[in-house]
């Protein structure tokens, strides 16, 4: 990643509402974060271990939650079929919907398999860090 473009992602977040702004490219990751007028930059390598077989699901539900604050969209594109829908099987890694941040498609991904039981909130609507998007059963 050059300087140039983390120091615009820096002036964006500075301008912004947002507290914290993460962007992964290949094996690195660039976390900003805001705290009193001033930002701060982490830079790290990302290492992410995938599963080598589907992880099993206990029998309570699970939900599956947004990973950021942003607009939450349940399809690729305008008019196309959604992502999932009630009553399909899940797989782990799958993607379910994805998040939109400043411009940015971040994917919301299933980290166990199962069968979708309940989509918790609605497409083109803001949603918090952490909120429950949908449950598995």
């Amino acid at each position: 990643m050059d300087s140039a473009r983390i120091k615009g992602l820096m002036d964006l977040l500075a301008e912004s509402d947002l507290l914290e702004l993460s962007l992964t490219e290949g094996d690195s990751t660039l976390r900003l974060f805001k705290q009193a007028g001033q930002v701060i930059t982490s830079v790290a390598p990302t290492v992410i271990a995938a599963p080598k077989t589907a992880t099993p699901v206990a029998s309570a539900a699970v939900e599956i939650k947004a990973s950021l604050y942003g607009v939450l969209h349940l399809t690729p594109a305008v008019g196309e079929a959604p992502f999932v829908t009630v009553g399909q099987a899940i797989e782990a890694g799958q993607t379910v919907a994805v998040i939109e941040a400043m411009k940015m498609f971040h994917p919301v991904k299933a980290k166990v398999a199962g069968k979708l039981v309940e989509i918790l909130a609605q497409a083109g609507v803001e949603v918090e860090a952490g909120q429950a998007l949908f449950r598995l059963d």
